[in-house]
């Protein structure tokens, strides 16, 4: 008896050493990654160049959810399992606003009349917004209000293209997915949780084209900095959105959101846009 005890000690003891052995070099691995992609995050911001845009843009929320199915449907529900439940969704701003905005980009390098690249777009937005449910309460729907403050990291990777002729405008488009992570606040009818949830437009081939579209027309140069005219969208939560409040309230569950952000501006409807040639 005593030999299997010592040989059932040994073998746990065997374990343990060869799961710590597993776990440290997972760490590591994991360490070596992520060193190497804040390498690769800082090289990219530090060979960027600092630009600046005035326009005015539109953040939205789409919000869904479930509730029971009763004889009465009305026009912002659909019945969906059956008839059994109904789906209903409202739309909210997340915020508007006019101004002045920063960024970062590649620098940019001409190579023929026909231009043909990819990058990256890496943003910041600050989330904010609500519903006042009196149309939704005359509706018999039990959502009275719905309140959301959320800041968001946006990450776009793009294909550019377009024409770059010498001596006139550059006219570009640029077209992606696009992924959001967005951290906050989120209340339904008073009933607030922290939330963490992360969204993209990725839901097949076609979609790696469909999350974010730019349309630039590129007015002058002058050595790495430009002055230009700028229209974008981006939009994630394909489907019926990713799910952004776990909780039930009030017979209410399943609460689903997309975002989305559209900007023009004052030219002829399109944003100003200034490159410098910093750094």
């Amino acid at each position: 008896q005593a030999c299997f005890f010592g040989g059932v000690v040994r073998s746990v003891v065997l374990t343990v050493r060869i799961v710590c052995f597993a776990v440290t070099l997972t760490c590591a691995a994991w360490s070596t990654s992520a060193l190497a992609l804040i390498n690769e995050t800082w090289d990219y911001i530090k060979n960027s160049q600092v630009g600046f845009d005035y326009s005015n843009s539109i953040d939205r929320v789409d919000l869904s959810y479930e509730m029971n199915a009763d004889n009465y449907v009305p026009p912002s529900c659909d019945l969906v399992a059956g008839g059994q439940s109904k789906r209903c969704s409202v739309t909210m701003l997340g915020g508007v606003s006019n101004g002045l905005g920063v960024f970062l980009q590649a620098p940019f390098k001409r190579k023929d009349f026909f231009y043909l690249d990819w990058d990256v777009g890496l943003g910041v937005r600050y989330l904010s917004g609500a519903l006042q449910g009196s149309d939704q309460s005359l509706d018999r729907l039990p959502l009275y209000d719905a309140r959301f403050s959320l800041l968001a990291a946006v990450i776009k990777p793009y294909i550019q293209f377009g024409v770059t002729p010498e001596g006139a405008p550059d006219f570009l488009i640029s077209i992606g997915p696009a992924m959001q992570v967005a951290m906050g606040t989120v209340a339904i009818n008073g009933e607030g949780e922290f939330v963490a949830v992360g969204t993209s437009s990725v839901s097949g081939i076609m979609s790696l084209i469909q999350g974010f579209f730019a349309i630039e027309a590129v007015i002058y140069r002058f050595g790495d900095g430009a002055f230009s005219l700028i229209a974008s969208q981006d939009s994630t939560g394909h489907g019926q959105g990713t799910q952004i409040y776990a909780a039930d309230v009030d017979g209410m569950s399943q609460f689903k959101a997309k975002f989305s952000r559209d900007v023009r501006g004052f030219a002829f409807g399109l944003g100003l846009k200034l490159v410098t040639p910093w750094p």
